[in-house]
């Protein structure tokens, strides 16, 4: 296993938490220890599929001020799952299938944004979730998308200045754009 496809080295975040992947015989887990020398185990693998931790484990994409932004459980052809955890007590706050361009969003792999886009459950409304300010934003959108993973329909995502720009492609390849002003809320 040290060979396999998680690193070991420890992670250290902005408020002096360190995250970092440990294995036994019994089991694969990420540690989440924060400065008070607290541990909280915030995922495991069994150590059967090491060489999957890459895809099923928890990489984490985002550290936020209050949460660490979490993938994991990606099948071979299919949308991963999100997850933002409490970067003080390792406590799930949200959970989310699928997200907006979070794949796509830069060219250093690093997600830049201080705010997670996703569907509501009907999918109409965006919701931009800062997590920082505890707000979500509610967007209404019209068009309705019939991919398996409608997300995976988006296919960049640009901040400039206080205008979110999110393009997409309509079911029949047609590409658009939804502009957003965030000054407006």
């Amino acid at each position: 296993m040290n060979e396999a496809t998680v690193s070991c080295d420890t992670t250290r975040l902005s408020n002096q938490s360190t995250i970092y992947w440990q294995y036994n015989c019994d089991r694969i887990w990420l540690t989440l220890e924060n400065k008070k020398k607290e541990k909280f185990v915030i995922d495991s693998v069994p150590p059967e599929l090491y060489g999957y931790t890459y895809r099923l484990g928890y990489h984490l994409i985002k550290e936020f001020d209050s949460g660490l932004l979490f993938r994991s459980g990606c099948p071979a052809n299919g949308p991963c799952i999100y997850t933002l955890i409490n970067k003080y007590n390792g406590k799930v706050l949200d959970e989310f299938n699928q997200l907006i361009c979070i794949e796509k969003s830069s060219n250093d792999s690093k997600y830049n944004f201080n705010f997670i886009v996703y569907f509501s459950a009907n999918q109409s409304y965006l919701i931009i979730n800062y997590l920082d300010k505890n707000k979500r934003l509610k967007i209404p959108f019209q068009e309705k998308l019939t991919a398996a993973v409608p997300e995976q329909q988006f296919d960049k995502m640009i901040l400039d200045q206080y205008i979110l720009t999110l393009q997409y492609y309509s079911d029949n390849g047609t590409p658009k754009a939804l502009k957003i002003n965030l000054a407006d809320f």
